[in-house]
């Protein structure tokens, strides 16, 4: 891209020069010793030309190689040549313009391959970006499978409670040896709420608070002294949750007064 804009400011160059050899040639205004330092900046005009031609990818050859001949027509011209007919200013202008817009073009790419670079940078940014939301995305759905999965578990395991619950309701301690018995039992029921409450399961709240319709499903009202009007009296099944995620509620008898 850069290589090509290059070449064309030093062909014309090159022609530029040429062109006012044989302008001084063809008027026959300079003396003999101004054509012959024409025809020297001329040769290393030429040769500087051949030098980049020789350092140039394959691509750029064919234009360096019809300025050359140009060059090489200049130099006939400069020199009183008879071969150089009345056209060759003509060609050697237009080639001139050739030159011109070809070094054009190349910079017009080079703009156009910038913006292009831009383009598929601002591209690699936003698939960037919606690869990073796509991965947070992923990995929240993921946690909310995880939740549910181990939700779906332990509510499977509440009737477990539901029966440790009702077997020390129905316990009754009337000897040494059934006391031992209870005491067992409280300590294998301790250990398995820790174990549940480590997992995340938590009891909704219960006998003393205000009714929620969220989290306590009601079965009966009853006249309280003891307790304010809409606040749970009695429990008969407990309710649980799981990071914030309500497996079940709590079956409540609630509380109200006589206006």
């Amino acid at each position: 891209m850069n290589r090509t804009p290059m070449m064309s400011r030093r062909s014309l160059l090159s022609l530029s020069s040429s062109v006012r050899s044989v302008r001084s040639v063809r008027v026959q205004s300079s003396s003999a010793d101004e054509v012959e330092s024409e025809v020297e900046e001329v040769e290393e005009v030429e040769q500087e030309s051949e030098e980049t031609t020789t350092s140039s990818d394959d691509a750029e050859a064919p234009v360096m190689t019809m300025a050359d001949s140009l060059v090489e027509r200049a130099n006939e011209a400069a020199n009183g040549s008879s071969t150089v007919d009345e056209t060759f200013v003509a060609e050697l202008t237009a080639e001139l313009e050739q030159l011109k817009f070809r070094a054009e073009s190349a910079e017009k790419s080079a703009v156009a391959f910038e913006d292009t670079l831009k383009s598929t940078k601002d591209q690699f940014v936003r698939l960037t970006a919606d690869f990073e939301n796509f991965r947070k995305r992923s990995q929240a759905e993921q946690e909310e499978l995880k939740t549910k999965v181990r939700g779906d578990a332990l509510l499977e395991l509440l009737p477990l409670i539901d029966n440790f619950e009702l077997a020390k309701q129905q316990l009754k301690i009337e000897t040494e040896g059934e006391e031992r018995i209870s005491q067992a039992y409280d300590g294998l029921y301790k250990q398995m709420v820790d174990l549940f409450r480590g997992l995340g399961l938590e009891a909704t709240p219960g006998v003393g608070t205000e009714f929620d319709p969220e989290v306590h499903e009601a079965i009966m009202r009853e006249h309280s002294d003891e307790f304010d009007e809409g606040v749970v009296s009695e429990e008969f099944r407990k309710g649980f949750m799981f990071k914030e995620r309500l497996l079940r509620p709590a079956m409540v008898k609630v509380a109200y007064k006589e206006g």
